[in-house]
Parts: structure tokens; sequence; C-alpha cells
């Protein structure tokens, strides 16, 4: 998982500090040219489901286009929105940034909504995430792509 994929309520337009990380992660793809990717998006709670599934997958498709604008053959990449249905688990390493939270709590709406204010929006932040999953190696190895 590469970390500080950052979306704004309400948009697919990747926030400016994103690139940082998808830099890493074009490098990681050129570093690893057999490898393809799913690129995974996420919601918060907020809005109704159909409306989140969209928006993810807008979102997710932006994060492709970066991909694909750095030089990322978009053969190896897969766009997939999940909307809310996956709320994020809280790891270690968030526990160490949000001290607040505990490891292995799931950020789900009831969760959050148990929270003040100004942490209900650290973690529908949290949500509102891209996620990278490995879907295969071998891409280009046996001749045809």
């Amino acid at each position: 998982m590469i970390d500080n994929i950052f979306f704004d309520f309400n948009s697919a337009n990747l926030r400016a500090e994103s690139a940082q990380s998808l830099d890493e992660l074009v490098q990681l793809l050129n570093d690893n040219a057999g490898v393809t990717i799913e690129i995974g998006a996420h919601c918060d709670y907020v809005g109704d489901d159909d409306y989140n599934k969209r928006l993810s997958q807008q979102r997710a498709e932006s994060v492709v286009e970066y991909l694909i604008k750095n030089g990322i053959d978009s053969k190896r990449l897969t766009a997939r929105g999940y909307g809310e249905s996956t709320p994020k688990t809280v790891t270690k390493k968030m526990v160490e940034k949000y001290d607040f939270l505990t490891e292995g709590t799931q950020l789900t709406e009831e969760f959050i909504k148990s929270l003040p204010d100004d942490r209900q929006e650290i973690c529908n932040q949290l949500n509102r995430r891209t996620e990278f999953r490995v879907i295969r190696t071998t891409y280009g190895l046996f001749g045809g792509k």
C-alpha cells in the first residue's frame, strides 16, 4: 500500500500532496515492468451508495490517468471504485499519528459519528483513500502483452 493519495470531499480531483506518493508508485511500476495493479478507490459514508460508487470509480480513474500520463501502460492498470463498502481498518501506523484511534477499529459510519466533529473529518479523510493491489507479476513475459 502507498499512503497519501488524497481527495477533497465530493471530488475526484487529486490533491497536490498526492503527487509524491503517485510518483513513487510510477517508479515502483517502472522498476517492476511485469506487474499489473488494481487501483481501488474508496469514499466516506456521506452521500448515497450509488453516488459514492460513481465517485470512487472516478477517483480510481483519476489515479490511472496520472499513471498513464507518467508513462505507465494502461494495460497494466485496472480502476475499481468501491464506494463506501469497505471502511478503512485502523493500522498501527495510523495510531501513531492519531492517538484517539485504536488499532483494528473499522472506520464505519457508526464509529465515526460517535466522535467529536474534528475527529469525524479526520476519519472521513482516511476513508477517502486509494489502495493498490498487485493483480499479476507476469505482464509481457510470455510474448504478447
